[in-house]
C-alpha cells in the first residue's frame, strides 16, 4: 500500500494538494486525483492542506499489533517531540505505551545525541569545499535523491536519530527485537524502507496511530500507571525537534553574523536553498535543513496549540530532565549510511508541444499566460508540461473554465431567451391540428439554422408571423428583421430599394447615396414577401445575391459582402409560374431549401374555435372593447365557411363585430351579408335547421337565462337583454314563457 493515497469518494477536486505539493507529485486523470508514489517525497503536506480528509496516510496499527504478538520483545522508540503532542505528563505517555504491549520504551533523543556527537566529531572547526547538508530529515533525503541527485555527495552520510536509536536497541536487546518508531513524521514510513537502512525499524506509527492504539486497548492517559523510559537516558538530544536543535546538541556554532552553519526550515526556504546550493551560489559550510519548521511542526503533530507553546513545552522538558538525569555512557554503533539517486529521467516536451497544449486553453501569446496558480502549478507552462507528462488534465485551468462557463451560461441564456421568444410567438400561432403542429415544429428547427426559408401559402395564412418566429427564435434575433413587400414597390425602384445606390447614379439620387435593405439587414434577416411578383430582371440579381452573398449598389463599381438570412414568401404556385415563364427556375431552386406550405383556414376547421377565442381576446385588449361571446351557431358557421381570405379575413370580421355589435353575444343576425349568402348556399344549411328557427332558439334561450339570473324578475330581465318592457312581454308570449 502506498504511504499516502487519495480517498476518491472524499476528494472534491479543489487541487489544494496539488497547489501545495512542493514537487507536484499529484496526478489528475479523468477527474480523479492520486498521489504518484514514485515521485512523492512523503512530506505529508497534502494531508495537512486537504480540508476534506481525502489524503490518507498508510495505517500500520494492525501490523504493530501483530508484531507485538509475534516478537518476544517489543521496543518503542519515542520521538522527543511527543512532549508537544500530548497534554498528559511524559511518564503517563510512556506508561500507556507499555500498557498496549511494548516491553521497552526508549528515547529517540538518545539516538539524537549520538548523531550530534558524530556531527561534532566529523565537522567541528572544519571548512568543507562545498556546503554540507544535514541528513536527519527523511523528507529532505527523499527530495535530494529524487530531485537534486547532484547534491547527494553533499548529504552528510550519518543516519537519523531514529536509525541510531534502533541500532542501539538491537545491540542492547537483541537482533530479534521488534522495533517500532513513534513520532510526528509521515516521511519516516518511507525512511524505514530505504535500501541503506531497511530492516532497522519494523514499523512507524504516527502520534495519531498511537492514540488509535490507545483507544483500541481502552487506555485513558489520565488513569494509566506512570512509567519511566528504559535506558539509555538522554538530555540535550531532546532539543532535536526544535529549530537549530541539531547544531545545539552538536555544539556547533550557529552565529547569525558568521553564517558558517545555518538553519533552514520550511518549504519555500528549503527549495530556495537547495536551488542555490545546486547553482553553487551558497557559501555556508553546514546547512541544518528541515522540511518542517522543526519536528514540533510535523505533519502529524496533533496538538492544536501554537508552535511557540509547543517549542516552550519541549524546552522546559529538556531543562527539567537535565536536573535529574545524568548523561548515559555512549553505546557504540555504526552511524554511517548511504544515499541513492532515485531521480526519474525527465522527458521534456518541445516548445511546439507546449504551445499546442497552451492553445487548447486559449493561450496564444505570452500575455494570455496568467500564471495564477489556481490549477496547482506555478506557471501555465509548468502545467502544460504536466499535461504532456500525463500528470495533469488540460481543462484544469480555472480562467479557461470560467471563460468556458461564461460562454456556456451565455449560450444557455440565449437559448432560454430564444425559447421564450419562440414560445411567445408560438402562442400567436394558434391551433392543435396536425398541420399547425407540423408548422410549429418547422419553426423550431428552421430557427436553429441559417439556411434560406421559403414560405408558401394563400394570402392571410400568417406567412409574416412565421417569418418573424423563425428570425426571433434564432441566433440572429439581436440583428435586424427587415420586411420588403416585393409587389408593393414599383419595378423601377425595387433594385435601388433592395441594394441601395451611389450618389449621382441617376437623376434625383440623394446626396451621399442610399443604403439598401440588404445592407440594413446585415447580421439579421430580410423577409422578401410576395417574391413571386418580383420582376424577372430582379430575379436574376437575386440569384447572384443568394449565390455570392454580396450585392452591388445601383451606380456602384464594387461588390459589398453581406451576412443576411433570406426568408421569402409567396401566395403563388411558383412551379406553375416557372412553366408560365414568369419565375426563374434556377432562383426557385436557390430558394427551395427549407420550405413550409402553410395550410389555409378551411383546411384546419378544428382550429377555428380556438383561433376565434384568441382573436376576440386580442382585439378587445387592443381596442379596449368589452369582451363578447360568440354563439354556437355563429361558431358553426365560421367552421363551415371557406375563408378565402383566411385568418386575415376572420380577424377583420371579428374586429368589425366586436366594434359594432351592442349585445353581449354575437349572433347569426350580426354576421355580414356575404356570410348570409354563403350560408344560404352552403350544404350545412341544407341539412341543418332554418336560420329563423336557429335565431328563435337562441333568443328564447337568452330570455330563459335572463329570467333565471334575476329570479324571474321580468323588469330586470328586460333591462339585462336591452329590450323595451312591451317588446319583452311580446317575446314572452311568443315563446310561451308567460
Amino acid at each position: 500500500m502506498p504511504i499516502v493515497k487519495t480517498e476518491s469518494e472524499l476528494c472534491k477536486r479543489c487541487y489544494a494538494c496539488l497547489r501545495n505539493c512542493p514537487v507536484k507529485a499529484i496526478r489528475v486523470k479523468d477527474g480523479q486525483v492520486s498521489v504518484t508514489e514514485s515521485i512523492c517525497i512523503t512530506c505529508g503536506t497534502c494531508k495537512n492542506v486537504c480540508s476534506q480528509g481525502a489524503k490518507l496516510v498508510r495505517n500500520d496499527v494492525a501490523g504493530v499489533k501483530q508484531l507485538l504478538l509475534r516478537k518476544s520483545m517489543g521496543v518503542a522508540l519515542l520521538a522527543p517531540s511527543f512532549v508537544a503532542a500530548f497534554e498528559a505528563p511524559p511518564e503517563q505517555v510512556v506508561g500507556a505505551i507499555k500498557a498496549v504491549g511494548f516491553d521497552k520504551v526508549c528515547e529517540v533523543a538518545y539516538g539524537a545525541e549520538l548523531v550530534a556527537r558524530e556531527y561534532s566529531r566529523l565537522y567541528a572547526n572544519k571548512r568543507p569545499a562545498a556546503p554540507l547538508i544535514t541528513s536527519p530529515c527523511p523528507a529532505i533525503i527523499n527530495l535530494v535523491e529524487k530531485y537534486y541527485p547532484r547534491l547527494i555527495a553533499q548529504l552528510i552520510p550519518v543516519v537519523s536519530p531514529m536509525i541510531a536509536s534502533a541500532r542501539v536497541a538491537r545491540k542492547l536487546y537483541g537482533e530479534q527485537t521488534g522495533i517500532v518508531f513513534i513520532g510526528p513524521c509521515v516521511a519516516k514510513k518511507s525512511e524505514v524502507d530505504h535500501l541503506s537502512v531497511a530492516g532497522e525499524v519494523d514499523f512507524v506509527l504516527t502520534f495519531s496511530e498511537l492514540k488509535e492504539l490507545f483507544a483500541e486497548n481502552g487506555i485513558a492517559l489520565a488513569s494509566v500507571q506512570p512509567a519511566s523510559f528504559d535506558g539509555p537516558s538522554a538530555t540535550l538530544g531532546g532539543v532535536f525537534p526544535l529549530s537549530g536543535g541539531l547544531l545545539k546538541a552538536a555544539r556547533l556554532q550557529n552565529d547569525i553574523l558568521d553564517q558558517s552553519n545555518v538553519v533552514v526550515e520550511g518549504l519555500r526556504e528549503v527549495m530556495e536553498t537547495l536551488d542555490a546550493i545546486e547553482a553553487k551560489q551558497f557559501s555556508s559550510a553546514l546547512v541544518d535543513i528541515l522540511f518542517c519548521r522543526g519536528c514540533i511542526d510535523g505533519p502529524d503533530l496533533c496538538d492544536a496549540r501554537s508552535s511557540n507553546l509547543r517549542r516552550k513545552k519541549v524546552a522546559n522538558y529538556v531543562h527539567q530532565r537535565a536536573n535529574f538525569v545524568s548523561p548515559a555512557p555512549a553505546v557504540f554503533v555504526d552511524l554511517a549510511r548511504k544515499f541513492t539517486a532515485q531521480a526519474k529521467k525527465k522527458v521534456k516536451p518541445s516548445e511546439e508541444n507546449i504551445r499546442e497544449i497552451l492553445k487548447v486553453t486559449g493561450k496564444f501569446k505570452d500575455t494570455d499566460e496568467l500564471n495564477c496558480g489556481a490549477c496547482g502549478y506555478n506557471t501555465c507552462r509548468d502545467k502544460a508540461v504536466a499535461v504532456y507528462l500525463e500528470l495533469a488534465e488540460v481543462n484544469m485551468c480555472l480562467p479557461f473554465l470560467l471563460h468556458k462557463s461564461q460562454q456556456e451560461i451565455s449560450h444557455y441564456r440565449q437559448e432560454i431567451e430564444r425559447m421564450e421568444v419562440l414560445s411567445g410567438i408560438s402562442r400567436q400561432i394558434i391551433g392543435n391540428s396536425k398541420q399547425i403542429q407540423a408548422a410549429k415544429n418547422f419553426v423550431l428547427k428552421a430557427a436553429q439554422s441559417s439556411s434560406t426559408v421559403l414560405l408558401l401559402g394563400e394570402s392571410g395564412t400568417g406567412k409574416g408571423l412565421f417569418a418573424r418566429a423563425i428570425h426571433f427564435g434564432g441566433a440572429r434575433k439581436e440583428g435586424p428583421f427587415i420586411k420588403v413587400n416585393c409587389s408593393a414597390i414599383p419595378e423601377s425602384l425595387l433594385e435601388s430599394e433592395l441594394f441601395g445606390y451611389e450618389e449621382g447614379s441617376f437623376s434625383g439620387a440623394q446626396k451621399g447615396g442610399k443604403t439598401g435593405k440588404f445592407q440594413v439587414a446585415d447580421g439579421g434577416t430580410i423577409f422578401l414577401d410576395e417574391i413571386g411578383d418580383m420582376p424577372l430582371n430582379m430575379q436574376a440579381k437575386m440569384l447572384r445575391v443568394l449565390h455570392e452573398r454580396e450585392i452591388e449598389r445601383v451606380g456602384g463599381h464594387y461588390s459589398i459582402p453581406i451576412d443576411v438570412r433570406i426568408i421569402a414568401a409567396t401566395n403563388k404556385d411558383l412551379r406553375k409560374e416557372i412553366k408560365l415563364g414568369s419565375f426563374r427556375e434556377d432562383l426557385f431552386y436557390r430558394l427551395d431549401v427549407l420550405t413550409l406550405s402553410l395550410p389555409s383556414l378551411r383546411e384546419v376547421p378544428a382550429d377555428i374555435p380556438q383561433l376565434v377565442e384568441n382573436l376576440v381576446e386580442r382585439i378587445c385588449k387592443k381596442y379596449h372593447i368589452h369582451p363578447k361571446a360568440v354563439s354556437d351557431e355563429v361558431m358553426s358557421i365560421f367552421c363551415h365557411y371557406s375563408w378565402p381570405g383566411n385568418v386575415r379575413e376572420l380577424e377583420n370580421i371579428l374586429e368589425r363585430l366586436l366594434n359594432m355589435v351592442e349585445d353581449r353575444i354575437i349572433c347569426v343576425e350580426h354576421l355580414p351579408v356575404y356570410l348570409w349568402q354563403h350560408i344560404q348556399s352552403d350544404r350545412y344549411l341544407k341539412t341543418g335547421p332554418s336560420l329563423s328557427n336557429m335565431t328563435a332558439e337562441i333568443e328564447k334561450e337568452a330570455i330563459v337565462n335572463a329570467l333565471r339570473a334575476t329570479k324571474n324578475n321580468r323588469s330586470k330581465a328586460a333591462k339585462i337583454l336591452g329590450l323595451h318592457r312591451s317588446t319583452f312581454y311580446e317575446k314572452l308570449n311568443r315563446y310561451n314563457l308567460l
